[in-house]
């Protein structure tokens, strides 16, 4: 009898993993409300479409997975840690989650945009005296046709996933430099380019930021009179990469081939990912400004950037070098018979590795002098012959090292274009090296959040989904930004986060949930329907991000 009994139980297992951690943020954002107000209850929802979201924004910040998939998801997981009592199983289909993103679109994004930051910025006290945008393609796979009722639509562009076949949008994004959390975010049809995105950001950014005094960051298709002069005629500043397009550009590297330039030295950092190697950076003296509006340009020297630069030239002379050789081994024979012939295809190959000025070219003629025997028949003393001479062609180069000696002085230089005329040359450059923490955030979009590509059926749909990975980005920044901050508070360098206990001193969010991954409850169920409940213990580790994050255990395990 004994033995049945044991027969009969089942033992069901329920991840909590850092469902709590995320849902705090959601709590302490006050993105349950916000989105109330904006989407409202619809009729007699078994389940409300605004829970049916959070649900979905949870899973998109720990790692999106397909709509059908969500079903299994939600039934894996322990409800009590976000807040419910029972999840019941067949309510959370695919159809469930794509209708809550159709609601989503129809709501008035921009507003919910706003008010969400808005809240977050006083809540969180984030300091929004320094912005930076970029944005990046997104691929789609599938036929989409059409557009949204918003203007959004699909469209082949410049393939950052360097698949320019597929059909794409552009996501452009905006963070504070208070722990790279973003505050704006815009979905742009595939073929938008940057450089035509920048007012209406920055006109989106004054709404949420009245003082339009803080710093805009941006790349180099920022740097167009149109955009810096609405920035500065509107009381607003900013701080861009100059384009080689510029004469300015041109000028100065045109002096500093012809003799080098005085430079102070005005920042030493160790280089991002390393504690041992250092880098430098140096402002060139005098003061330099723009031809048109007087806009202050800071050229730079970085010594890592001199080490890039000189790497790239040297593995493009280097691959010159071979295809010339590859070239020398097909003359005389073809298509390369002539000398104008070689002459372009050499040409080809130094354009080709944009080496130009670095070689001198030279092609060789040789002559070849045989005889050939006039008529048919055995050559005798009477046999005449016909002289035949024959142009061998060959391809020969040296490098012109005084052109590579003059390119020498231009590398690890670059411009800094700042609208504020008072900013210092160092504080310029801070900020503008501020600006790969927003590429880190693409590179978490696409590799743990799975952003791309994308497999909806409806526009409207991935349009919506864009704003909720906008949230996501949002929540796995401010657990990183409080976790780092306590950190440093408490003067901890580093937290083991890593496999065999390794230290992270700049821990992510990934990685955090990574050692809650598998954190759980059990239930053991019999026939007789007693319940006997286990839960896993936490670690010193869990404990601390815990406290970090102002959680106490039993809030974790119950809400």
């Amino acid at each position: 009898m004994k033995k049945n009994t044991e027969r009969n139980k089942k033992l069901t297992r329920y991840k909590v993993a850092g469902l709590p951690l995320i849902y705090d943020i959601i709590e302490r954002m006050n993105l349950r409300q916000i989105l109330h107000d904006v989407i409202g209850v619809h009729g007699n929802e078994a389940f409300p479409a605004v829970d049916t979201l959070i649900l979905l924004i949870i899973n998109l910040t720990l790692g999106k997975q397909p709509l059908y998939e969500l079903e299994q998801w939600v039934q894996s997981l322990d409800p009590r840690c976000l807040g419910y009592k029972t999840l019941n199983k067949g309510r959370f289909n695919d159809d469930r989650f794509g209708r809550a993103l159709d609601k989503l679109y129809k709501a008035d994004r921009a507003t919910l945009m706003t008010q969400l930051v808005v809240e977050v910025v006083r809540t969180f006290d984030l300091k929004l005296d320094r912005i930076h945008n970029d944005s990046t393609s997104v691929k789609a796979c599938g036929a989409y046709s059409g557009k949204t009722d918003t203007g959004f639509e699909l469209k082949n562009g410049h393939s950052k996933d360097h698949r320019p076949e597929l059909k794409q949008l552009v996501y452009s994004l905006s963070i504070c430099s208070d722990g790279a959390v973003p505050v704006h975010q815009k979905t742009y049809p595939g073929n938008r380019t940057d450089d035509t995105t920048h007012i209406e950001t920055w006109n989106t950014l004054c709404r949420i930021q009245p003082n339009p005094g803080f710093l805009y960051v941006a790349d180099s298709k920022l740097c167009t009179d149109e955009q810096l002069h609405h920035i500065e005629s509107h009381d607003g500043r900013a701080i861009t990469m100059m384009p080689d397009t510029w004469s300015e550009v041109k000028s100065f590297t045109d002096s500093l081939r012809k003799g080098r330039k005085a430079k102070k030295e005005i920042w030493r950092r160790y280089i991002p990912g390393s504690d041992t190697e250092k880098e430098y950076f140096s402002v060139f003296a005098g003061t330099h400004l723009t031809n048109k509006r007087g806009y202050r340009i800071h050229w730079i020297y970085s010594s890592s950037k001199r080490k890039r630069d000189h790497q790239s030239r040297q593995k493009r002379l280097k691959k010159t070098e071979e295809a010339l050789m590859e070239l020398n081994g097909k003359l005389n024979m073809r298509q390369l018979k002539t000398k104008e012939a070689i002459q372009e295809a050499a040409d080809a190959i130094v354009a080709h590795y944009r080496v130009e000025p670095f070689y001198h070219i030279d092609i060789g003629t040789v002559y070849e002098e045989t005889r050939k025997q006039i008529g048919k028949g055995r050559p005798g003393k009477s046999t005449q012959y016909k002289r035949i001479i024959k142009t061998v062609y060959a391809l020969r180069w040296t490098r012109n090292t005084t052109r590579l000696d003059a390119e020498a002085r231009t590398e690890g230089v670059f411009p800094l274009l700042c609208t504020d005329r008072e900013l210092s040359s160092k504080g310029v450059l801070q900020a503008y090296k501020y600006q790969p923490r927003l590429e880190k955030r693409f590179q978490q979009f696409k590799h743990i959040h799975h952003g791309g590509p994308l497999l909806f059926k409806k526009l409207e749909r991935i349009e919506a989904t864009m704003f909720a990975f906008f949230i996501a980005l949002m929540i796995q920044a401010l657990i990183e930004r409080q976790v780092r901050k306590k950190m440093s508070d408490r003067n901890i360098p580093a937290i083991a986060l890593y496999p065999e206990d390794r230290d992270a001193s700049h821990p992510t969010t990934a990685k955090i949930m990574g050692i809650f991954g598998e954190v759980s409850t059990y239930t053991l169920r019999s026939a007789s329907k007693k319940v006997v409940e286990y839960r896993d213990e936490l670690t010193a580790v869990q404990r601390m991000i815990l406290d970090f994050l102002g959680i106490t255990e039993t809030v974790y395990w119950t809400r």
